[in-house]
């Protein structure tokens, strides 16, 4: 479990670096043609949802922030469908796998015996 937080926290800093350069440098790259500014809104909501992930990675034992986590990466695994199915945002699936592999981390922390409640006799 040691291991997978690690490869969870430190795929998520560098997708949380890379998607605040990338906010950072496209803003300033859609100004100089004059073009509008992107919704604040769609800059904040991803920062955000990336946080709560993070905050479930350091504090597994705070059943609050994984159930939050939780409630948050099943919310932008339902964005993440409705982009592939409408938007062919194709780069979506990685996101996928990284909120599967998430909320396999959060089943085992909430669940520490791997036991499937509605399974037991």
């Amino acid at each position: 479990m040691l291991a997978l937080r690690w490869v969870l926290g430190l795929l998520l800093g560098g997708i949380g670096g890379g998607f605040l350069l990338l906010m950072v440098v496209g803003s300033g790259f859609r100004k100089s043609f004059g073009a509008s500014e992107i919704n604040p809104m769609l800059q904040l909501l991803p920062i955000a949802a990336m946080v709560v992930l993070f905050a479930g990675l350091i504090a597994p034992s705070n059943r609050l922030l994984l159930h939050i986590g939780a409630a948050s990466a099943v919310a932008v695994m339902g964005y993440c469908v409705w982009a592939i199915i409408y938007e062919s945002a194709t780069v979506l699936w990685l996101v996928l796998v990284y909120l599967v592999m998430w909320l396999y981390f959060y089943w085992r922390s909430v669940n520490p015996g791997g036991v499937i409640p509605l399974a037991t006799p």
